[in-house]
């Protein structure tokens, strides 16, 4: 039968299966990291929720990384949002993999970072003929919600004359109430996708 870990011996190691009860979510209780800067929509926070519930074992590959404190628990470095999740769902444990006592401030702070930065960018076009958008939608991915004004056939078939180019078209982007928090990451979003198209434009 294995026993159970001391504090001590769990520090040493990197992974472990921790009791949420040992866990504390990053407010700023260690001296020189802030706390944890993200936010998230009460619709997006559902979802997370919705998505642990449908896949648990992911937990497993999608650790919490958790940092011993001197009171013999562990502070939250990365994943403070499914930390809540879960708390809320009534898990009672959680896989973590632990940081070593002698990680800096600095690093952790970069981890902290490091841990919601997004480097890449979706490829719209793909995720719209190779990808289901309800799940995309369920899994958290926020596609652009789109209501055109006039017919997008006849859109495109406008821009190819030059007095459509002079005179220009416009399509109606509807942003949810549930998103309006997200407006500027949709904004670059949809910025980003316009930036090979020349003069196209987002106000």
């Amino acid at each position: 039968m294995n026993k159970e870990l001391t504090p001590i011996e769990q520090q040493h190691q990197l992974f472990a299966i921790l009791d949420l009860a040992q866990l504390e979510p990053n407010d700023g209780q260690l001296d020189g990291l802030p706390a944890n800067p993200r936010e998230i929509l009460s619709a997006k926070y559902e979802l997370l929720k919705q998505s642990i519930q449908a896949h648990p074992e992911y937990l497993r590959y999608n650790m919490l990384k958790v940092y011993p404190l001197d009171n013999g628990n562990y502070i939250v470095i990365g994943g403070n949002m499914r930390y809540r999740a879960l708390n809320e769902l009534g898990f009672t444990q959680v896989p973590c993999a632990i940081l070593p006592k002698e990680t800096s401030v600095d690093d952790l702070k970069a981890y902290t970072i490091l841990d919601n930065s997004g480097f890449g960018k979706w490829e719209w076009s793909m995720l719209a003929n190779e990808w289901d958008a309800a799940q995309l939608t369920a899994w958290g991915v926020d596609l652009p919600v789109m209501e055109s004004e006039i017919d997008t056939d006849e859109f495109f078939d406008n821009l190819e004359s030059s007095e459509g180019k002079e005179k220009g078209e416009k399509l109606t982007i509807t942003i949810p109430d549930e998103l309006a928090e997200a407006k500027p990451e949709i904004k670059t979003a949809i910025e980003e996708v316009l930036a090979s198209y020349e003069g196209c434009k987002v106000k």
